[in-house]
This record gives C-alpha cells, structure tokens and sequence, in this order.
C-alpha cells in the first residue's frame, strides 16, 4: 500500500442492487475506497435503504438518474426532500452484484446508459459477480475475457453478449474490470485502484 492516497481527487460511483446486494462485496469496497482517498457514492434504482443478502443495510446517496445528471458537471437534484449537489464527472463506476442484481440491475436501461457514458468518456467500469451481465447489456464484454459468478442466469447473458468466459478470479482490459464475487475483493480493488487511478480529473 502506498502512503499516498491514489484516488485523492478522484469520483467513484457505487451502484448496488435495490435490496439483496451482497455486503461482502460493498463493504470492503467502499472500506478500499475512502481508505485510497475517493469521493465514493453509492447509487440504486429506488432511492430506498437496500437490504442485503444477510440483513446489512445501506442508504443510497443518490438515484442511478441523478448520478447520470451528475455525469456532465455539477448538477442539482431533488428527490422531494430538498435539493442536494451531485458531485461532477466520476472517474470510475463499479457495480456491486448479489441476489438482486438480475432483478434489479441487468435490465435497467439508466445503469446500461451510465457505464456505457462512463466507458466512452475515458473512465474506468468495473463490475463483481452477479452484476457482471450489467456490463454485459451495456455491449462492453464483446470478444473480452470476463471474471464472473457464472449460473443458470447470467452465463446465456454473458454468451450471448460474445463475452469470454474464463476461470479467472479478476480480468482486466482496457479500463473495464471484472471479479468472480465477495472472495476475490481484494483483488478486484487492487486490480480496479491503479485504473481510476489513471485516468484525467476533469
């Protein structure tokens, strides 16, 4: 570990699952995160506390449509109790798997428009686990070897995207970053970190 933060100045955007995210992924996550000096948010499709898998509980800071705003400089959103400032560009936008991913997530036409805005725009996209196939409908996984939770669902998602489907704990190409699930979290941080890391303040 450096003793300089490597994301000091940096935006990184979180979305989870409307409820049953997985917190052995978000917790050490975001822990990595603010440990490495991000400005972190978390988004989700309703602006709800999402229930994880094993009863944790996390308040969304923010919609995945205000995070969109947010994606073109400092926009004001109101959510009906009050106006809040989003903060500008996000230099990375990773998303967290868990049971409610493939409801919540797969299909979710503002998570598809956000990684595939963050991708063209030069940042870094990253997903973990069940929330691979995110990546996947956003057409990102095309002819790339993908690290995913592989089953019933998400592997037709995945084959059908013309993504490679390997063994590998973490895969990294070209600013996109996948992981297998919660057990290889350190390793997708170490992995993702040095990316965001690299790319322009804007």
């Amino acid at each position: 570990m450096d003793s300089e933060k490597r994301l000091q100045g940096k935006n990184v955007l979180v979305i989870i699952p409307k409820d049953y995210y997985d917190e052995g992924q978000l917790e050490p996550l975001l822990a990595t995160l603010a440990n490495e000096g991000a400005d972190v948010r978390v988004a989700s499709p309703k602006f709800k506390e999402s229930v994880g898998m094993k009863g944790g509980r996390h308040m969304p800071d923010m919609l995945v449509v205000d995070a969109i705003e947010g994606i073109t400089g400092d926009a004001y959103v109101s959510d009906g109790k009050g106006v809040r400032q989003v903060k500008g560009v996000f230099h990375g936008a990773i998303v967290v798997g868990g049971k409610g991913a493939r409801k919540t997530l797969w299909n979710e036409k503002l998570v598809r428009l956000l990684l595939t805005d963050r991708y063209k725009s030069d940042m870094v996209v990253g997903a973990i686990g069940e929330a691979v196939p995110c990546l996947a409908e956003a057409d990102l996984l095309r002819n790339l070897e993908v690290a995913a939770h592989l089953d019933k669902h998400s592997e037709p998602v995945l084959e059908k995207a013309a993504a490679i489907i390997t063994d590998e704990d973490v895969c990294c190409y070209d600013r996109i970053v996948t992981a297998r699930g919660a057990e290889v979290i350190d390793k997708f941080c170490e992995t993702i970190i040095p990316e965001i890391a690299k790319t322009k303040v804007k």
